[in-house]
This record gives structure tokens, C-alpha cells and sequence, in this order.
């Protein structure tokens, strides 16, 4: 009997021993994909590293921040869970009335946002480039789009206070931050939301923590088990449930949909599975051949350009701008329905 016990207890220390391991692993494996990022990304070169100017390899230029520095201001919000938001907001000499408000991507800053920042600024709107949570001066952990989507809707409830209620607004998002303007553009925005631009977001957090594991050549089943177990206990919700897509079937406002074909971060049949389920009438699907993550712009300036402004002419009815040497009519893109 003695021996039994002794055999019994070994292994219930073995299971106790296993489970807090488990535990350890999970903890940390959420802990390094959804823990707070540095803020190295406030500054970047023409390396993509951290600087004092230059234009980075996604195409966006510190120096242009510098030029509209002094209409610059800070803006702050308390999300839904207590943790306060940071912002950057741009104010144009010319505003229209209407607030784009930038997205930015995992890991990086909302100066990474600049090429679409300008885009937007140049049309004559002022622009809120918030830190997403976890991020630089948010406080938090990382959303991956599923959190951030209501701290999106908290920015735009703020914008709408402070604009009034005839202001008219553009969601624009690139990478994690795509994902989180579609998520939120599926959650009955207000009325003052006029339409979404979404550059190579993810269709959900399972998918794309997947593919980023078995991409990293690590054994995809085990990882996904930790990091799943792991965000229960952390964030209070499964990868499972963190599902872009139907989401974008709820949507009801016009749709930009932009991806490179050769996006090896975020596949482009991820970005094409958001576009097919969107719910919207007006929707546009815009493939950059040979653009890899995030650098459509880069691949094709003129082209990025005229089809962004060519959807913003449209649904905000504004005179055509020359990019190169095609006018915004020549920008229009197919639709594939």
C-alpha cells in the first residue's frame, strides 16, 4: 500500500509539475506575440531602423512630419477597459471637415502611416494617427485588431464630439491595423463614417498566427495549443473567436480593399477572403503585383496613389488630383464581385 501511494504521488507530482510548465510555456508565449512593443518605430531611416529622418523601405517619410509639426497636437481617450490611448492628430490649414483617421500596423508606430497620412492630408483632411494599444504611447497590451477595433470606434466617438456631428470620416489601416478599421467598420460605425480603406489586414488572429509560426518553422499545432491556452487566461478569449470575416460581412459602407501578390506576412488570399465576405454595394479589390507586406506603395507609387485617391474623389466627391501623368479617372479599379 505504501508503495502505491508513494507511486500515486509521483505521478500526481509529474501531471502538477507538467500542468505548471504548461501554464509558464503558455503564459509566455502570449506574453511574446501580444506583450507590449517598444517604441523603436517612432523614429525610422532609410533601413527601416531607428533615426532621425529619412524615408524608410515602406516608403514613408519622417522628414514630412517635421513639416507639420506645428499643427500637431496630442490627443488621449480611456478605452473600454481603463487603459488610456495616445494619439497624434494633424490639423490642416484647410480642413474640410473631415478626419482621417490611420491605423497603424503590429510592432511598428503610427509613423509608419505617413504615405497614407499625406495622401489624405493633401485632400484637405486632418488626420488622428492613433498609437494602437500596446504600442508607444497606449498603454496596454497588444489588440491584434480584435481589442483595437473598439478602441477604433472610441477614436471615432471622440472625433465626432470634438468635430461635431456634420463631420464626415475615412478609416484607413495597414497590416494589424487593415484588419482592425474592417472589424470596426462591421460594428455599425456611426453615420459620420463614410468608408474604409483596408492595405493587407488579416482576415483573423488563428490564420495569421498560424501561418506567422509555421512560416518561422516552428511545429504550427503545439505553438497555436500554447498561444490559444495563453490568451484565454490573459486576454479572456479565444484565437478561435478573434474572426475578422464575418465581421466584414456586416459591413455596409464603400470598401478599399489593397494587398500585394507577393505578401509573404499576410497572405493575399487573406486579404481577397475579406473582400469576398464584405457585406458593402460599393467594393474595390486592388492587387499590387510583386508587392510584398505592406509595400504597394513602394512598388508602385503612382499607382497606390491614384487608385487611393481615386476612391476618395469618389465617395467624398472631390475634384481629381494628377499623380504622374494619369488622372483620377485612369485610376479606377475593378471591382470583383
Amino acid at each position: 500500500m505504501q508503495v502505491l501511494f508513494i507511486v500515486l504521488a509521483a505521478i500526481a507530482g509529474v501531471i502538477v509539475l507538467s500542468a505548471v510548465a504548461l501554464l509558464i510555456a503558455a503564459l509566455a508565449t502570449v506574453r511574446s506575440v501580444f506583450g507590449r512593443r517598444k517604441s523603436f518605430a517612432d523614429k525610422i531611416d532609410a533601413n527601416g531602423k531607428t533615426g532621425e529622418s529619412g524615408v524608410d523601405r515602406f516608403g514613408c517619410d519622417r522628414e514630412w512630419f517635421d513639416t507639420v509639426k506645428a499643427d500637431t497636437e496630442s490627443m488621449t481617450i480611456t478605452a473600454f477597459d481603463g487603459i488610456k490611448l495616445g494619439s497624434l492628430l494633424i490639423k490642416n490649414a484647410e480642413s474640410s471637415g473631415r478626419v482621417a483617421i490611420c491605423c497603424h500596423g503590429y510592432g511598428v508606430s503610427p509613423y509608419s502611416m505617413q504615405v497614407q497620412a499625406k495622401l489624405f492630408y493633401d485632400r484637405g483632411f486632418d488626420v488622428l494617427l492613433p498609437y494602437m494599444r500596446g504600442h508607444g504611447a497606449s498603454e496596454g497590451r497588444v489588440g491584434m485588431a480584435w481589442l483595437d477595433r473598439f478602441d477604433l470606434l472610441r477614436w471615432t466617438d471622440a472625433i465626432v464630439e470634438a468635430y461635431g456631428r456634420s463631420v464626415e470620416i475615412a478609416f484607413a489601416g495597414t497590416s494589424m491595423g487593415g484588419a482592425t478599421v474592417i472589424a470596426a467598420s462591421g460594428m455599425k460605425p456611426p453615420r459620420q463614417v463614410k468608408c474604409v480603406i483596408d492595405d493587407c489586414g488579416f482576415s483573423s488572429q488563428r490564420e495569421q498566427c498560424a501561418q506567422s509560426i509555421e512560416k518561422a518553422k516552428l511545429p504550427v499545432k503545439p505553438m497555436m495549443f500554447l498561444l490559444d491556452l495563453g490568451m484565454r487566461l490573459v486576454h479572456n478569449y479565444s484565437l478561435h473567436d478573434a474572426d475578422i470575416t464575418p465581421l466584414a460581412a456586416n459591413m455596409t459602407i464603400p470598401a478599399l480593399f489593397i494587398h500585394g501578390d507577393a505578401d509573404k506576412v499576410v497572405a493575399p488570399e487573406y486579404g481577397q477572403k475579406l473582400f469576398d465576405a464584405c457585406g458593402s454595394a460599393d467594393k474595390t479589390f486592388k492587387l499590387f503585383a510583386d508587392a510584398g507586406h505592406a509595400l504597394s506603395y513602394v512598388s508602385d507609387p503612382d499607382g497606390y496613389s491614384l487608385c487611393v485617391n481615386g476612391f476618395i474623389e469618389k465617395i467624398f466627391s472631390l475634384p481629381p488630383v494628377s499623380v504622374g501623368a494619369p488622372s483620377s479617372e485612369q485610376a479606377d479599379t475593378p471591382v470583383a464581385e
